[in-house]
């Protein structure tokens, strides 16, 4: 890190040496200007940093945005292997997980056990068809029943477990499945309507969000896509999964956000 933003969004320290440890972010180089900002800048050659960020950071005119999502850039050949990775072109579809892929448990309850989990029709066929045509699926669910003492982590994972065994059965591959186990008052940062899930997702498979395709079922699952810039979809009682996936997926007729 070689900045830090405080509460209000203002860069208050830049640190180029990084020794600092007081920091919580790092600037990508990246600015929007205001054109006066040309009239603090000296004819001769100067650093940018030294000379106009130390004077704005001290006239507190110098606003930074912070996001989640992984630092790329090709400062070495580490860096250089990492970026060309995340700009590779690649199919990537994030899926939530109940009332998408299968039967929603009523108000209230929660999905337990694998004898509770029951496939959504064409679901399985849906997800069949984005593998077919080199889509990486990921999952992307709230499990607020772990918080709230009506599952363990043990048992999601061992329905998730059964999960992955059954769609590989249809040559389906998961390349992840990320779930928030907290409740709706922890203040977590990955439980949806927040991005945490996806940036996370991003992070460990150098995915490029915007340019990911989200499929959830309500307005949580249209923020957090939608956060993150991922083209985002919703499944209702007209537009189940299987349709989404042939209509506006395999197709490329997805809607403007």
């Amino acid at each position: 890190n070689n900045i830090y933003v405080d509460e209000k969004g203002y860069v208050v320290k830049y640190d180029k040496s990084r020794k600092n440890k007081n920091l919580n972010g790092v600037e990508i180089g990246f600015f929007i200007i205001d054109k006066k900002v040309l009239d603090l800048m000296p004819d001769n050659n100067f650093s940018f940093e030294k000379v106009i960020l130390s004077q704005l950071i001290e006239e507190h005119q110098l606003a930074g945005y912070l996001t989640d999502h992984k630092y790329y850039s090709i400062g070495s050949p580490e860096r250089l292997l990492l970026t060309e990775k995340f700009l590779q072109p690649k199919k990537v579809v994030f899926l939530d997980r109940d009332g998408v892929i299968n039967r929603k448990a009523p108000k209230a309850e929660y999905v337990k056990s694998w004898d509770e989990f029951e496939f959504l029709p064409g679901s399985i066929d849906a997800m069949r068809l984005l593998s077919k045509h080199d889509y990486k699926i990921f999952i992307i669910t709230n499990q607020a029943g772990i918080a709230r003492g009506a599952m363990t982590e043990n048992d999601l994972k061992l329905i998730h477990t059964n999960l992955e065994k059954e769609l590989e059965k249809h040559n389906v591959k998961i390349e992840g499945i990320y779930y928030c186990p907290h409740g709706w008052n922890d203040g977590c940062e990955c439980r949806k309507p927040k991005p945490g899930m996806l940036y996370q997702a991003a992070r460990n498979h150098d995915l490029n969000l915007s340019k990911a395709i989200f499929v959830g079922d309500d307005e949580r699952d249209l923020q957090a896509g939608n956060a993150t810039g991922c083209r985002t979809l919703l499944v209702d009682s007209e537009l189940s999964l299987l349709k989404i996936v042939k209509e506006k997926i395999i197709n490329d007729k997805l809607p403007i956000r």
